[in-house]
């Protein structure tokens, strides 16, 4: 066997036996520059492969006719002015000079209580009687005292006209005016004691002497938390019961020292019970506290409750949104918003992909049409304040000012997202 080799024009023979040594060397050679073109195809294309799973990362795509099944509707970023709210929590309060703790100046035994707890008592009412026979002696030595009084003005006016006439010693008419201004001290020293006692010393007569002393309340309101029992032994300046006028209720909020700048008197708030979050209320702020509440980095700020207060009463814990403003912000519709592991997406349509065709991969059927495609992509969101159906939103990256966001049916497109990352 021979091999001829043509080099520039020329042909040459080859002998059989070099021949068979070349094709020898030649044929793996081959091999391995064939193999190592495969190799970097290989790689290339997995690459490749690698680049377009990444590059639909996020992204899903829908025929012209999921489009029209989702009934998909478009929006845009908008600039809206939305209420800016600032959420705090606090309870409600009763100013202190619209709540007493009912006390006895004097102690005695409990005879009668008047009033049951919730009931509504007037400023000066009658809620509970005491008894005690130092309450009987005080009235005697009160009415001893009158009686020795008028006596010592009478012998005290005496006195001095004597005096001046010289019928009588200057002396005799000093010792009686102050005889007279002693038991005029001590007769306003017990009246003022029977005065405590709510005990009218101008229809007070050995006639009438009481035997109990009505403890009244001093302003009007709803009474709480009686402490006593009849026949219980009410202690001096113990407290009997309380009565809370809850027409003067106001909220108190706490807010921290860096949003303090941000607060305002005069700004509403909306807020509702915390143990009952269905019904709202509102509230104006009156006045902004000027230091820290016990020890925590919380101020309070207290405000007027407008409208009904049927169903509060004082010590109830409450939410508040304080109303700071209205501000332009960056917002889309409410229903453009969906959540996913924790975080809040939006759905816009890739530029350019609107009704795109898709040739079939199988090129074998030529008759068979192109598919319309419809491309979206989602972009995480941070959400803020939300009002008259729009939401405020922060995109966590770039995206066009005019990109077309889905208002309905980004769900199911989420849905779509998460079931083909499962079955992967």
């Amino acid at each position: 066997m021979r091999i001829i080799i043509k080099t520039q024009n020329k042909m040459k023979v080859v002998h059989p036996v070099m021949s068979a040594l070349a094709l020898a060397i030649l044929f793996p050679l081959l091999s391995l520059i064939s193999s190592c073109k495969n190799s970097d195809v290989k790689e290339v294309s997995g690459k490749a492969e690698e680049s377009k799973i990444q590059e639909v990362v996020g992204q899903v795509n829908i025929t012209k006719q999921q489009f029209d099944a989702l009934n998909v509707a478009f929006g845009s970023i908008e600039q809206k002015n939305l209420k800016n709210n600032l959420k705090s929590t606090g309870f409600l309060t009763v100013p202190p000079q619209n709540k007493a703790n009912i006390t006895s100046a004097f102690g005695g035994t409990v005879q009668r209580i008047l009033v049951k707890e919730g009931d509504k008592v007037n400023k000066g009412q009658t809620i509970v009687t005491l008894i005690n026979p130092e309450f009987i002696k005080l009235q005697e030595q009160f009415l001893d005292a009158q009686s020795q009084l008028t006596y010592a003005e009478v012998e005290c006016n005496r006195q001095k006209e004597l005096s001046l006439k010289n019928v009588a010693a200057q002396k005799t008419f000093q010792q009686a005016e102050s005889n007279f201004h002693s038991l005029k001290a001590k007769f306003n020293s017990l009246k003022g004691q029977l005065a405590i006692l709510n005990i009218k010393t101008e229809q007070l007569t050995y006639d009438n002497i009481s035997t109990f002393i009505n403890v009244v309340s001093p302003i009007g309101g709803n009474v709480s938390n009686i402490n006593i029992n009849i026949g219980t032994n009410a202690e001096a300046s113990k407290t009997l019961m309380d009565v809370v006028d809850n027409s003067s209720l106001h909220l108190d909020l706490f807010v921290f020292e860096q949003e303090l700048p941000i607060v305002k008197i005069g700004q509403n708030i909306d807020f509702s019970l915390t143990n009952l979050p269905g019904k709202n209320f509102t509230a104006t702020i009156f006045s902004i506290g000027s230091a820290f509440e016990n020890q925590t980095k919380t101020v309070p700020i207290h405000a007027e409750i407008t409208g009904n207060k049927s169903g509060l009463i004082e010590g109830m814990n409450v939410t508040g949104l304080i109303n700071i403003g209205n501000a332009p912000v960056s917002s889309v519709l409410s229903t453009a918003l969906v959540s996913s592991a924790g975080n809040d997406y939006i759905f816009i349509q890739r530029t350019g992909d609107s009704g795109k065709k898709q040739k079939n991969a199988n090129k074998e059927n030529k008759n068979e049409k192109p598919v319309s495609l419809f491309s979206f992509e989602k972009v995480q969101v941070k959400k803020g304040v939300t009002d008259g159906g729009y939401t405020e939103i922060t995109p966590l990256r770039q995206i066009p000012g005019n990109a077309k966001v889905i208002t309905n049916g980004a769900f199911y497109l989420m849905a779509m997202i998460t079931n083909a990352g499962e079955e992967e």
